[in-house]
């Protein structure tokens, strides 16, 4: 699922959440009772997730809803938090945070977890936190398949015994290794190659049944997906590959973003939940194994409070 595609999902399940909760309270009027209605007829995406909220919200408030929204604010946010973090679970599949194809994988990474790969022709492929990769070495070439997530790679060169080309299938492309260093980013069918060293050759098949194929040089990057490839960028080297060094760089970052890309190192889900703040800027050096001490960082630079449920879901409100 895309970044947007996700971030549409998380407002839903919040609003949702919301709307259970208030209805539980002392205080919904009929001019509430109309605006709920006029939410539900919006969209069916709203009615499936009331639906789940509601069976969700039956198990976990087993002291009754009135005596949680009674508790106002902290406690309000705590309910709905606990009720958005169960219902991750209901929702793993369709955010794509348990997908069987990654479970077929040769090789996966778990949330923060970053791995190296030695293969067998001496090339090292690094895998960033959530990715999974394939290995489909044969006698005519070295080809790898990045599943989802990140993965960097230095290639053992094309030299004496070793005549295989080195190539990097993702989505509807793939990433033929010129030189030596290059990483390979996907989320979906959106795919980004990034070359820190020398060269790589991206050919992509269009869903026109068109090809294209450009070289993207050293310190260059180029995104593809099923419209095709777009033209070469300047890459920010050190901040896209801060990862491999155990760090994550946001650099006037909207939040909208950070929080994103946190997600892709936090166990649970991390939510915001006060409107007008997911464009806020937010700067930093953060370690991706301590998402928690970004949170609190951020939340204090954005004057935000922060509540958790467990490892499910943390809330920035």
């Amino acid at each position: 699922m895309t970044d947007a595609a996700d971030n549409q999902q998380i407002r839903i399940d919040t609003e949702a959440a919301e709307w259970v909760i208030r209805q539980g309270g002392d205080k919904f009027t009929s001019q509430d009772q109309q605006s709920f209605k006029a939410w539900m007829a919006a969209s069916p995406l709203h009615q499936q997730a009331f639906q789940r909220a509601s069976a969700l919200w039956s198990g976990f408030d087993a002291g009754g809803r009135k005596k949680q929204v009674k508790a106002r604010r902290v406690a309000g946010y705590v309910a709905t938090t606990g009720l958005a973090g169960l219902g991750i679970f209901a929702l793993s599949f369709h955010l794509g945070w348990f997908e069987p194809s990654s479970w077929l994988a040769d090789y996966t990474t778990g949330s923060g977890q970053i791995r190296t790969i030695h293969l067998t022709d001496g090339s090292i492929a690094e895998l960033d936190s959530r990715a999974a990769l394939n290995i489909r070495y044969t006698d005519g070439e070295r080809r790898v398949v990045l599943v989802k997530g990140e993965a960097y790679f230095t290639v053992a060169p094309v030299a004496g015994e070793e005549r295989r080309p080195f190539i990097v299938e993702a989505a509807s492309g793939t990433s033929t290794a010129l030189g030596t260093q290059f990483m390979v980013a996907r989320d979906g069918d959106d795919v980004d190659t990034t070359v820190t060293e020398h060269k790589v050759r991206v050919t992509v098949n269009k869903q026109s049944g068109l090809t294209q194929s450009l070289i993207v040089a050293e310190g260059q990057g180029v995104h593809y997906g099923p419209g095709g490839l777009t033209d070469t960028y300047n890459a920010e080297l050190s901040k896209l590959t801060a990862w491999r060094h155990g760090q994550v760089v946001f650099d006037n970052e909207p939040l909208v973003n950070v929080i994103n890309r946190l997600n892709h190192y936090s166990h649970g889900r991390i939510m915001v939940f006060k409107p007008g703040v997911m464009q806020r800027r937010v700067s930093g050096v953060f370690a991706c194994a301590d998402v928690d001490n970004a949170l609190i960082t951020i939340s204090q630079e954005l004057h935000l409070k922060v509540v958790s449920v467990g490892r499910l879901v943390t809330l920035l409100y």
